[in-house]
């Protein structure tokens, strides 16, 4: 897949601009990592057939609705946004993705923090996300016409401390520290990134943009931390399993 760049002045980009001097933008798709059955589903569709069927069935139109999203991400002076853009609905098909809370309001970061704004349990949250330590790993392949890096960090998903590994493609070609869904500090622009079995891709880069580039800072919510947004809602899920006798 070709990826498109533009830039005013993109050969004096590379050699001598850094990230802090740059506004634009870069447009993400999204799509599963794999279609082929894991060794689960194997099984569950050898113990019962049709209900599993009816299952990955769903899998496929979930699947299929996630391709038709578009994702944002506008950067200048050190200050990026990241955001799912407006999907347009007809009367007929309503995209099940228009009212996920996690794409909302979108992630804000900056060089020294991470932020998401997030409507859950009635509430409206500042989540800060803790820094990302990044394994530069010896593989790579070429995206888009990019050379890209793989780098590799580890992030707790939960109050047990179970830990999902994230899987980062990043070209030097384009020094600019970010990527999709908050994910950065990689010496480069991420071009694709793996996470939760789903794939990050970059589909258009806009370099010095000429029109308005809108970075929405996020200022109303509780603040808290990731830490202790996943110990309250790990705290409410209980309590909600409790009253439903489960």
């Amino acid at each position: 897949m070709k990826i498109y760049l533009t830039s005013a002045f993109l050969f004096l980009f590379i050699t001598s601009v850094t990230s802090q001097d740059l506004k634009g933008r870069v447009i993400y798709g999204k799509k599963p990592k794999t279609q082929i059955l894991s060794k689960t589903d194997s099984i569950r569709l050898k113990e019962n057939p049709e209900k599993h069927r009816r299952f990955l069935k769903v899998r496929e139109i979930i699947s299929d609705e996630e391709k038709k999203l578009v994702f944002e991400l506008n950067f200048k002076n050190n200050e990026s946004y990241f955001y799912l853009k407006p999907i347009l609905e007809s009367e007929n098909h309503r995209n099940p993705y228009s009212s996920i809370s996690t794409y909302d309001k979108g992630i804000y970061y900056n060089k020294e923090k991470r932020i998401l704004q997030l409507n859950a349990f009635g509430e409206l949250f500042l989540i800060t996300k803790p820094k990302l330590i990044w394994k530069i790993q010896k593989e790579s392949k070429n995206i888009g016409g990019y050379n890209c890096i793989k780098a590799t960090t580890e992030i707790i998903v939960n109050t047990k401390g179970r830990k999902q590994l994230i899987a980062a493609w990043f070209t030097t070609k384009i020094p600019i520290s970010l990527g999709p869904l908050g994910y950065d500090g990689l010496p480069g622009l991420i071009l694709e990134l793996e996470v939760y079995k789903k794939i990050y891709y970059a589909k258009k880069i806009t370099l010095n943009a000429k029109e308005v580039i809108k970075i929405e800072k996020p200022i109303k919510g509780i603040k808290v931390s990731e830490k202790e947004y996943h110990e309250m809602a790990s705290s409410t899920m209980q309590k909600l399993k409790k009253s439903k006798g489960l």
